[in-house]
């Protein structure tokens, strides 16, 4: 599914990515399309690292699971 959206750019912009769109052989909405793409997929592993550096580092900590360990003989007790 696509959707159409409306941006305002300067024009110096517009020229200078139509020469680029021209010399890729792509158009300019191809080529906005490529680029966000990709800095999406960029940003979410970014997001993804960090999410999972910040678990690893709660791993090592370990965590607390409260009061005295249970003995051996209160663990097989009937």
């Amino acid at each position: 599914m696509t959707q159409e959206i409306t941006l305002t750019l300067d024009n110096n912009l517009i020229q200078r990515a139509e020469r680029l769109a021209v010399k890729q052989s792509i158009s300019v909405r191809q080529m906005l399309s490529d680029v966000l793409a990709r800095v999406i997929v960029q940003l979410d592993a970014a997001q993804y690292e960090q999410a999972k550096r910040a678990a690893f580092k709660e791993m090592e900590q370990g965590f607390h699971l409260g009061g005295v360990p249970a003995s051996r003989e209160s663990l097989y007790e009937r």
